[in-house]
């Protein structure tokens, strides 16, 4: 009986191992393909013989700004500044008037009557004439004084262009629109006043 079991288990294991060398696919799985990872390629336009890639082309617009050439004379009287489109001319008003008045002297009506056949010739419709003072004395004073001597720059002008279409913007702006210190360090600032103290003459070409 022993030798019938021994014989029987000696064909099983044999059997076995006939069949794992006959098929060994049944105990090895084939390896499956890994999905790859990433994007994947886009294609292309498609190109005909003779055809060229070619860029877009961006329009980058950035604001612009006036340029201002600044020029002034030897004696330091006036200041002129030009853009492509537009003068401003600085008058000091210790040359136009006496401390204090609004009443044109010889010298400043000699130059105004240059100022007007420039404008004959350059200005295009409005002109503009702002007049302004030091910080000495009080705001509404200073405030009037300017605007009189606006008034009195713009008549003279006005009698050289006779006859013309430009028009006229007056405003006086008193101690307001300062361009340099009135004082420094708490003490008085002479040649800051004296700058402060102008007519401002200003065109489109």
């Amino acid at each position: 009986m022993s030798r019938s079991v021994s014989r029987q288990t000696a064909l099983a294991a044999t059997a076995l191992a006939l069949l794992l060398v006959s098929e060994p696919a049944v105990a090895w799985s084939a390896p499956t393909s890994t999905p790859s990872s990433g994007t994947a390629p886009v294609p292309g336009p498609t190109l005909g013989p003779g055809e060229q890639v070619s860029a877009p082309i961006i329009d980058i617009r950035a604001p612009m700004e006036d340029i201002y050439l600044r020029t002034e004379d030897l004696d330091g009287n006036s200041l002129e500044a030009e853009s492509g489109g537009r003068i401003e001319l600085t008058l000091a008003a210790d040359v136009l008037f006496a401390f204090g008045k609004a009443d044109l002297s010889p010298a400043a009506r000699t130059r105004l009557a240059e100022i007007s056949r420039r404008l004959r010739t350059q200005a295009a419709g409005k002109v503009q004439i702002f007049g302004h003072t030091d910080s000495v004395g009080h705001d509404a004073q200073n405030l009037t004084l300017s605007r009189r001597r606006a008034e009195a720059v713009r008549n003279e002008l006005a009698v050289g262009l006779a006859g013309s279409q430009i028009t006229y913007e007056v405003k006086g702006f008193g101690e307001t629109r300062p361009v340099a210190p009135n004082t420094l360090n708490g003490k008085d600032n002479p040649k800051g006043r004296a700058s402060n103290r102008r007519v401002e003459i200003r065109f489109d070409k």
